[in-house]
């Protein structure tokens, strides 16, 4: 049975059942809405020309793009009979028949038929690993990969086998674990588009609820070896909460070995020009400013050293009087993103 629902400017029907499964053919998850609210901002912004929206379910966010973003040449697909017509159902009730098309086929098979978009979105559950070789391959020469994983307890570090075998890296539970599943998930997929010569680099993340999201774009392989130069490991000492970066995965700190993730993507993860206009989200304007691979906790601060907790106002304040950047983050609420080393924070306390 379908409902009919509205997201943004689009009206869609799907399954009144909302939880995805086999037996939820046209799934709808109303808490993705912020997801879909940025990747309409972003096409609009950056106006790609061709674009292809993977496991669609209802459409909406193919839907929505055309609506909202003004966006044509739009293909959605899902290999599900029922998800497909329900597209179709709801590209006409929205009048979007002359932007997008739906299609009745599997991802990679979609993929693989030599057709290059300059926008490529993939949204499984789960991992987007096994379905990113394909799109990367039908990315255009500045094409732009979105993809969402939702398989955050692996990349977040609570099952680290898992995250090794799917993403080759190992990750950190700790107080900035969800900047590092996105910077382990931004890498993957610059080692899976470099086995076939070409070069991404992430051009806006974020992390929302139970997901991370990362937008990359596709550059001239000439950068290659100044992306390698941006990958590596961060180390992490548990006991005085230092941290940095390092070609290799071992460091001793505190008269102990460092604690690791990695490999990953250690560079910047915003474009600053992009984020100029972005009003969607809290902080990232002003942390995608400040380049490194890590925030601060300040109540984890403040429980390691026994130190009574500080407002962050007052800590960003003291920061940038000394020179240092600073900034709130939008990765966790008692988060600080600052080029400032742990006792230039603690001596604030």
């Amino acid at each position: 049975m379908l409902n009919i629902y509205s997201e943004g400017k689009a009206r869609f029907y799907a399954s009144s059942q909302q939880q995805e499964s086999a037996k939820t053919p046209v799934f709808y998850n109303p808490v993705m809405k912020l997801n879909r609210d940025v990747a309409v901002w972003i096409i609009k912004t950056l106006k790609p020309k061709s674009l292809c929206f993977g496991m669609e379910a209802s459409g909406v966010r193919a839907i929505r793009v055309a609506i909202e973003a003004g966006a044509e040449n739009i293909i959605a697909y899902d290999i599900s009979k029922e998800a497909f017509e329900a597209m179709q159902k709801n590209i006409a009730l929205n009048n979007a028949g002359n932007q997008v098309k739906a299609v009745n086929k599997d991802v990679k098979e979609l993929l693989s038929e030599g057709a290059l978009y300059d926008y490529v979105d993939i949204d499984p559950f789960g991992t987007p690993v096994y379905f990113a070789e394909h799109a990367i391959r039908a990315l255009s020469s500045n094409g732009i990969l979105a993809v969402t994983a939702t398989d955050t307890s692996c990349l977040c570090g609570r099952f680290v086998k898992a995250c090794i075998r799917k993403y080759s890296s190992r990750p950190l539970n700790n107080e900035f674990n969800k900047e590092t599943g996105i910077r382990i998930l931004v890498w993957k997929m610059q080692q899976i588009a470099e086995k076939q010569g070409k070069c991404l680099i992430p051009i806006f993340v974020h992390s929302s609820d139970h997901y991370l999201r990362a937008y990359l774009q596709s550059v001239n392989e000439s950068n290659l070896e100044n992306m390698q130069k941006q990958q590596g490991f961060i180390l992490y000492c548990p006991k005085c909460l230092n941290r940095l970066t390092s070609e290799a995965s071992f460091g001793i700190c505190c008269g102990k070995p460092m604690e690791y993730a990695g490999p990953l993507w250690l560079g910047k993860l915003w474009d600053e020009e992009l984020v100029k206009e972005f009003d969607l989200m809290p902080y990232i304007q002003q942390e995608s400013r400040i380049n490194v691979p890590w925030h601060f906790d300040t109540h984890r601060i403040s429980k390691a050293y026994g130190k009574t907790s500080v407002r962050h106002e007052h800590i960003l304040t003291s920061l940038r009087d000394k020179g240092f950047k600073a900034s709130r983050t939008h990765f966790k609420p008692e988060g600080i993103k600052t080029d400032a080393e742990i006792k230039n924070i603690i001596a604030l306390f």
